[in-house]
């Protein structure tokens, strides 16, 4: 692979947590430097997103579950298919000098927000296989991406789009929205690890019940598991990929962006196939 394809699959590749896929060559631990074209999605503002459960108690908050008395793979379960079960959810980041996630998704198959990767912060809107992708100015600032603006002079204005079997980066880009699909959840079903879980903490705000997950394949994974209200998974850390992702938003109404009119957009397979020439 050419460094000018490489500089295009960076600007929209990052490792994903939880194991749903990853970007780069074998042995890549996750996301690489970058972050300089954006920000983490500020505490506040994901405290604001909510979680959309209406369990709760008179007083207002979320009646205790009582799930942090199970055993750690019952608590597993149960995070598992509560958060499996909502319609709609939000999956973010903590600040980091490295990556910014910020995305909203449901079940249908629908998914916006940023991400930020290799100091590109991007725009996706993914809208069951259909993908649209708006690259940051910073990558059509360099030199690598010249003969695409040379063949297409707006480039920089404008979406690539397809679906996501047609490019790689579309793919790609889209790869955290797969979290709110069906099999989102399905790989935490602990099998062939160790299960322990530790004592009841706060993850932003919520009461939560670790369920640490040893693998010899995967390294250790921990899963946080609400412990009022329905029992959503609301934080995930990993050592392979390495990373966090903050999970809430669980239920909250989504709306889709209106799909980019085609006048607006390129198409994202020729897009990479100029990239894969140009070295």
């Amino acid at each position: 692979m050419t460094r000018k394809h490489t500089m295009l699959t960076a600007a929209v590749c990052a490792g994903v947590v939880l194991g749903v896929t990853g970007c780069g060559g074998e042995g890549d631990d996750g996301p690489k430097s970058g972050g300089k074209s954006g920000s983490a999605v500020k505490e506040k503002d994901r405290r604001s997103s909510g979680s959309g459960d209406t369990e709760s108690s008179s007083a207002g908050r979320k009646a205790p579950s009582g799930v942090e008395k199970l055993s750690a793979r019952d608590i597993l379960a149960k995070g598992v298919e509560a958060t499996a079960s909502a319609d709609t959810l939000r999956v973010s980041t903590a600040d980091s000098a490295t990556s910014s996630i910020d995305l909203t998704m449901d079940k249908a198959g629908n998914c916006a927000g940023t991400f930020t990767n290799e100091g590109f912060t991007n725009r996706v809107i993914r809208k069951g296989d259909k993908v649209w992708l708006k690259l940051e100015d910073a990558y059509w600032n360099d030199p690598v991406a010249k003969p695409i603006l040379d063949k297409f002079p707006d480039a920089r204005e404008k979406y690539l789009h397809g679906e996501t079997q047609d490019a790689f980066v579309l793919m790609m880009a889209s790869a955290y929205c797969e979290l709110g699909g069906p099999d989102g959840f399905s790989k935490l079903s602990g099998d062939g690890a160790k299960l322990t879980k530790g004592a009841v903490t706060t993850v932003e705000g919520v009461k939560a019940v670790p369920v640490h997950i040893d693998s010899a394949k995967d390294g250790t994974s921990t899963v946080y598991v609400a412990t009022e209200g329905r029992t959503y998974i609301v934080k995930a850390d990993s050592q392979k990929p390495k990373g966090t992702l903050l999970l809430s938003g669980f239920g909250k109404p989504f709306t889709v962006p209106p799909t980019p009119p085609a006048r607006d957009t390129l198409d994202a397979a020729e897009i990479e196939k100029l990239s894969m020439n140009a070295g």
